[in-house]
């Protein structure tokens, strides 16, 4: 949103903007569930009674046609096969995928369009999608509206789990800023109609606002929660505090951090509802949730994984950097791609779901508002940003904050600018917040990128 429409839609009445809010939610309804999602989703409830044979033979069919398309339609993978003496036809298997170098989420940043697939006649438009990852580096994602639309697909398969429909009545906390932060009174939600969603600030959740969440969720009554842990995890602990009615749903889903086992636990007291956490990534190259069996699987139909060891050697299981195959998005094609994130692969099950042990790369700190109260995740202010390299929100003892970027040759003074006034937004102004320009940005004795860094000490 430019400065001027996001001044005007603070300064409208919340009626006007509900109405923006639901104008938005049309436009993503169009992406997000199209023909193209209803026939994949009928694909994926048959394919998640196959067995582990026939989830591999899809797999490989499945990886046969992105490769070669890949090749043909894509100026990374042509010059490859150039330079390599291959054509489409020679990849035959998924045991060809050992054929294909690998990529790092660096090289794709820098080159983004050597990876954009020429768009494919009568297919539907082509649109970019951008994210900052656990990296805080930003990457522009190119798509199309039926690819986003089959990857939303794995959405429905995993509600429809659950007796939900593609679009039941939700309510969902994240990084969106539908309101300035300085607003004191609720309500703290807007409404898309069209979705039948209540996006709920995460930006608001002081103590003393806590209730106004839990009566109007009473009253709402959602069928679902979808919420970055850290924010739904400060409402279970209001209603464990005050022994308040577990709300019921059908599905409490988690997603974007890791959530962690005494997470789960509190959600657990505080909401009657399965508790489900999902793991993907803007790039479309891989799904991952827990399924009803509770165990936390990788999607076979959506993607390959591999894990890339301290040697560098790609294995099919065990630790390490997870590299992925995406097998959905056809405007940009990645193969072998080093997501940057380190997980733990364990075996298949019985359908050729891939059990995900550990994810290691979203265990991020968080940072505080000077009263106790938690901020939302704040990797959003990075996304569809050009300039950086990386980036790091480090928080000190005295609850200051430095925003810290390693800029690339593009960055701009007025760049810096605006990052620092969409932390604000989310933070408040309730403690100095400095950027400052580092020339590397140190990473965690394990060796692991900390895209958020907290040292304050909370006194509540």
């Amino acid at each position: 949103m430019n400065p001027w429409m996001e001044s005007v839609y603070y300064k409208s009445p919340v009626f006007f903007q509900n109405l923006a809010v639901t104008a938005m939610g049309f436009k993503l309804r169009n992406e997000r569930y199209r023909v193209a999602g209803e026939k994949k989703l009928a694909e994926l409830i048959k394919t998640q009674y196959f067995s582990a044979d026939q989830m591999l033979k899809y797999q490989s069919e499945a990886f046969v046609k992105i490769a070669q398309h890949a090749i043909n339609n894509t100026a990374f993978y042509n010059n490859w096969a150039s330079r390599n003496g291959i054509v489409a036809g020679d990849i035959k298997s998924i045991e060809d995928l050992n054929l294909f170098p690998v990529i790092e989420k660096s090289y794709i940043r820098e080159n983004a369009q050597e990876f954009r697939a020429q768009p494919i006649s009568g297919k539907s438009k082509q649109f970019t999608l951008h994210t900052s990852g656990t990296t805080g580096t930003p990457l522009s994602v190119y798509t199309d509206q039926d690819s986003r639309s089959e990857h939303y697909a794995f959405f429905s398969r995993l509600r429809s789990w659950y007796g939900l429909q593609p679009v039941d009545r939700r309510a969902t906390m994240f990084g969106r800023i539908i309101m300035p932060a300085s607003q004191k009174e609720p309500p703290f939600w807007r409404y898309d109609a069209i979705n039948k969603n209540l996006l709920m600030s995460s930006y608001h959740l002081k103590n003393e606002n806590l209730i106004h969440y839990y009566n109007t969720l009473i009253d709402y009554k959602p069928q679902e929660i979808f919420s970055y842990p850290s924010s739904i995890v400060q409402l279970a602990d209001f209603i464990i505090k005050e022994n308040l009615k577990p709300i019921k749903l059908k599905l409490l889903m988690t997603t974007a951090e890791h959530l962690h086992n005494h997470q789960r636990e509190k959600l657990a007291r505080a909401f009657d509802a399965p508790i489900v956490n999902q793991y993907g990534c803007t790039e479309m190259a891989f799904f991952a949730s827990t399924l009803p069996s509770g165990d936390f699987c990788l999607h076979p139909e959506h993607g390959i994984a591999e894990v890339r060891d301290s040697s560098g050697a790609l294995q099919d299981g065990g630790e390490g950097e997870l590299v992925v195959t995406g097998l959905v998005n056809f405007s940009m094609p990645v193969i072998r791609y080093v997501i940057g994130d380190n997980v733990e692969l364990g075996t298949y099950n019985n359908n050729g779901f891939m059990q995900l042990l550990d994810v290691q790369g979203r265990k991020d700190d968080v940072i505080y508002m000077r009263d106790g109260t938690p901020v939302g995740r704040l990797d959003p202010i990075f996304k569809g940003g050009s300039g950086i390299k990386a980036a790091q929100i480090f928080q000190s003892e005295d609850g200051n904050v430095e925003l810290r970027i390693l800029p690339d040759d593009s960055y701009s003074e007025s760049l810096g600018v605006a990052l620092k006034n969409e932390l604000i937004k989310r933070v408040g102004c309730d403690c100095v917040i400095n950027l400052v320009l580092v020339n590397e940005i140190e990473k965690s004795k394990n060796g692991k990128f900390k895209s958020v860094v907290s040292r304050f000490v909370r006194t509540i």
